[in-house]
């Protein structure tokens, strides 16, 4: 799997891209088994409540733990554009899986996952991406994740407020003059598509999403990686929150996940 030149020049150009039936309909099926069998689970600190009930909000790491994430993490249907993208090779800085539950999923307000990763983590510079891989249709009612085009051209923005909460994941929130100035340049998306679509995100893009109130699922996996060039280097979180091998990503079969 490579990216075409137009691609590449709208991922410049907007900051991310999706690419429609990157995984097939039996791929999805095993990954959300694999969910299924995770959120069965009990008593594991990789797996984030809800802060108002007891829906997953969060699943950290669980190529860590479960085999069929863990073939997840090596495929190379994600993995070759990736380090298009990044120019070289690239490391798993973390998995992370949002199942925003029907009706229970809370949203997220505007931030840069960059931001996070530099104050927590001492991520040296944002040659870093998001790959969210859509386990359910996403669509503009169940809660999609919202983006503004262009947005990442900004940079790093210093001028956040530390959203920490007690599972040790800090969300940098950005003030609403700020989103009101960066929305009229560039406009708001919500980033929708079919099950099985694979979302390639810089890890500057300013991006959101509000609740999930329909009985529709609403899940996205999250290969969170970096540039093998550009380490974290303050290693004080769990490694499910911030993997401490910064060695190249090896890939697999294609048909790992069959």
């Amino acid at each position: 799997m490579s990216l075409t030149t137009s691609q590449l020049a709208s991922f410049e150009k907007d900051g991310y891209l999706t690419v429609p039936a990157l995984f097939a309909h039996a791929e999805i099926e095993q990954l959300r088994r694999g969910l299924d069998e995770i959120k069965a689970m009990t008593d594991r600190p990789e797996i984030v409540r809800e802060r108002t009930n007891d829906a997953v909000r969060l699943v950290y790491g669980a190529d860590r733990f479960h085999d069929t994430w863990q073939r997840l993490s090596r495929h190379p249907r994600w993995i070759g554009p990736a380090r298009q993208l990044l120019g070289g090779d690239i490391y798993l800085h973390q998995l992370r899986i949002n199942p925003k539950a029907a009706f229970d999923g809370q949203g997220w307000w505007w931030h840069q996952d960059y931001a996070t990763w530099r104050f927590e983590d001492g991520m040296l510079s944002p040659r870093a991406l998001m790959i969210g891989v859509f386990l359910n249709d996403m669509t503009a009612a169940n809660g999609p994740l919202m983006v503004i085009p262009g947005s990442q051209k900004l940079g790093h923005i210093d001028d956040t407020a530390r959203d920490h909460d007690q599972t040790g994941y800090t969300v940098m929130d950005l003030p609403r003059p700020l989103i009101e100035e960066l929305t009229r340049e560039g406009g708001v998306e919500a980033v929708t598509g079919p099950a099985g679509t694979v979302l390639f995100m810089h890890c500057n893009l300013v991006h959101g999403s509000v609740g999930n109130i329909t009985p529709l699922a609403r899940t996205i996996a999250y290969l969170n990686v970096a540039s093998c060039d550009n380490p974290t280097t303050r290693l004080e979180r769990a490694e499910w929150f911030c993997n401490r091998d910064h060695s190249p990503l090896q890939t697999i079969g294609d048909d790992a996940l069959l």
